[in-house]
């Protein structure tokens, strides 16, 4: 399994379509680096698991670097 998909193949999954995910990811309900990110090529990656966490509710925690 994947951890990594193209936000086609999550519209394909979820239900929501392209352009839903992309008004969230403009409104900031995902995070860049933890929810999706950009691939080498340009095409937005969302995390399978983060994705996940977001739907069912999860608290999110993140770690800061400066503190690692």
């Amino acid at each position: 399994m994947l951890k990594w998909v193209t936000i086609q193949k999550l519209a394909g999954e979820s239900g929501y379509t392209v352009a839903a995910l992309r008004a969230k990811i403009s409104r900031g309900d995902f995070i860049e680096g933890y929810h999706w990110r950009k691939s080498r090529d340009g095409r937005v990656q969302f995390n399978i698991e983060a994705y996940n966490e977001w739907v069912s509710g999860e608290r999110l925690e993140l770690k800061s670097v400066a503190t690692a």
